[in-house]
């Protein structure tokens, strides 16, 4: 019986150690792709935090409620929103997540104008794109899509 030498045991040891090393983040790759953003988590996200979120305060005593949530793409998504008294909109830039908690940024923040909304920072990369708008139906009682 041939017996294996140290250095070859050392060399295969090194060798099974890579290819574990390599299939383990081929592995956490391929489940992150699977963590797509699911529009219901996205719009409950939003809707229970605005408050939290929004770059500026509702008028005294109020608080924003989301109005409409207009979808462009899985990484991008207008919040329309308002407090009674003033009306508001941000575009969010969407990174897939852990849960049902999305990493977001606000890349654009707006407010009514003339005709639409009119960007008061940030870019509107989104612009003239086609979008999934969804909205609250108090009948029945969930976010429903609209067009």
């Amino acid at each position: 019986m041939k017996r294996i030498k140290r250095e070859d045991f050392v060399l295969l040891f090194f060798i099974v150690l890579f290819c574990a090393f390599v299939g383990f983040l081929i592995l956490k790759e391929s489940r992150r792709d699977n963590l797509a953003l699911n529009r219901d988590d996205v719009i409950k996200f939003f809707s229970e935090r605005i408050n939290d979120i929004s770059p500026e305060k509702p008028v005294e005593g109020e608080k924003w409620l989301v109005k409409r949530f207009r979808f462009v793409d899985s990484s991008n998504v207008y919040v329309e929103y308002e407090d009674g008294y003033a009306i508001r909109a941000f575009l969010l830039g969407l990174t897939k997540t852990v849960g049902t908690a999305p990493d977001y940024k606000i890349t654009g923040y707006f407010e009514p104008g003339p005709l639409g909304y009119k960007l008061l920072a940030g870019e509107d990369s989104a612009k003239d794109k086609l979008q999934e708008i969804y909205e609250y139906n108090e009948t029945a009682g969930k976010w429903i899509k609209v067009n």
